[in-house]
């Protein structure tokens, strides 16, 4: 599928684009393109750029309850190796995370393989309210790829169940770390 047959699909429901980018860059909402992008992800997209660029798209409000489902499923279809491609992934999940997403996300998160791609997901986790999601995250302080997002995450759920082992890393030798806890702290209370 090349970037022409993209926009043949969402000229079919009136949006028109000269690039998938238009969509990711454009302040003006199109829930009518949310439908169109998932069926276009869901038939495969070879090109990496336009893959991006229709995940980036998706990162909007229209999407919540539509797009986790299918961006997760995307997420384990691509190599570990795609790292960034895998991040966006992440940072869209940000946007369109809901409860019924959070036991397929605390599954990327714990797997170590998949590496910095977490990061945003970690951060995805701080914006549902699930003991489940709390306890991984406290767990994830110990891995210093995620401990500035899962610091982050556990400031923004006030966890109190945290607030002992996010005070021992107000003391951490990276700055990033000690900044981050000592600002969950401040969420906390």
């Amino acid at each position: 599928m090349d970037a022409n047959t993209i926009k043949d699909e969402l000229k079919k429901v009136g949006i028109s684009i000269n690039d998938i980018y238009d969509l990711v860059n454009t302040k003006e909402s199109y829930p009518l393109a949310i439908p169109v992008l998932l069926d276009l992800l869901q038939k495969g997209i070879e090109d990496v750029k336009i893959k991006e660029g229709i995940i980036r798209a998706l990162a909007v409000k229209e999407a919540i309850g539509k797009a986790s489902p299918i961006l997760i499923e995307e997420y384990h279809k691509i190599a570990k190796d795609k790292m960034m491609l895998r991040w966006a992934i992440g940072n869209t999940i940000y946007v369109t995370i809901t409860e019924n997403d959070v036991d397929s996300i605390l599954q990327i998160v714990q797997d170590d393989e998949n590496g910095m791609s977490r990061q945003m997901f970690v951060l995805a986790l701080g914006k549902v309210k699930s003991e489940k999601a709390e306890d991984i995250l406290i767990k994830l302080l110990d891995d210093e790829e995620l401990t500035p997002h899962a610091l982050e995450a556990l400031g923004r759920l006030k966890s109190k169940k945290a607030k002992s082992k996010i005070e021992i890393l107000t003391k951490h030798p990276k700055s990033l770390i000690k900044k981050e806890a000592e600002k969950a702290l401040k969420k906390i209370g």
